[in-house]
């Protein structure tokens, strides 16, 4: 990779109409994200938890990282230090401005930091072609769809031997809704993600080495959580 960088679950219907209720809604919510209770604090946890859990992944003069549903980038900030690049990707344009401005303002170098606007979908030419060492994707899973294909679509954008890590909101023992109800309209999994489903899905992606971890318990409007992160390898050819 240049370092100039380029400007469980099955399908369910209304795909196309949750990403668009998703992209609408951060777009709307672009400005005042950072300031939302928790947020900026879970994503500082989460980036410190994929930094010391896996430091073998970075390193600030070779590891090339595609953060995928960046929004304004506060997991982004967190590796940005510990990454030769990285891009942002999100169908957000709200979010992937702010993400650039924030770029700006800290004095991070937008040749290799840098968010774009896109929903990938696992076609070649997508960025360019990139190969990333790792991707990482954070409270965003339970937005997607279908988990199977998203997973696919982001494994296809690693090295060999590259990394895939997700986290996002676990399943409690019960198997209740977590996601608070608010937000049902464009979130498909409320319930979050259980150890043996993360370890399904990754499997299925033709991912190994397979790791799961509890992060962090953060409160989401009334409703606690518990975020996992977790951890796949991509196979050699």
């Amino acid at each position: 990779m240049s370092d100039k960088l380029p400007s469980h679950c099955n399908d369910q219907p209304h795909s196309h109409d949750i990403a668009s209720v998703n992209e609408q809604h951060y777009d709307l919510q672009a400005e005042a994200f950072d300031e939302y209770p928790g947020y900026e604090e879970i994503s500082r946890v989460i980036g410190q938890a994929m930094l010391s859990k896996y430091p073998d992944i970075f390193d600030k003069e070779c590891t090339h990282i595609l953060d995928y549903a960046c929004g304004t980038g506060l997991l982004s900030r967190q590796l940005w230090p510990h990454a030769r690049s990285v891009i942002g990707v999100d169908i957000s344009k709200g979010a992937v401005d702010r993400y650039n401005l924030r770029v700006i303002n800290e004095g991070a170098d937008p040749s290799k930091i840098r968010a774009i606007r896109a929903e990938l979908k696992g076609e070649e030419s997508e960025l360019h072609g990139v190969k990333v060492d790792a991707v990482v994707c954070a409270s965003a899973y339970h937005h997607f769809t279908s988990i199977d294909d998203m997973t696919r679509i982001l494994v296809s954008f690693l090295k060999h031997g590259g990394s895939l890590l997700v986290a996002d909101i676990m399943k409690n023992d019960q198997g209740e809704e977590v996601v608070p109800s608010d937000y049902y309209h464009d979130v498909p999994h409320t319930a979050g993600f259980s150890e043996e489903d993360m370890r399904q899905i990754f499997t299925r992606a033709g991912l190994k080495n397979f790791d799961f971890n509890r992060v962090t318990t953060a409160n989401l409007e009334g409703t606690d959580a518990t975020f996992f992160l977790a951890r796949g390898v991509k196979r050699h050819a």
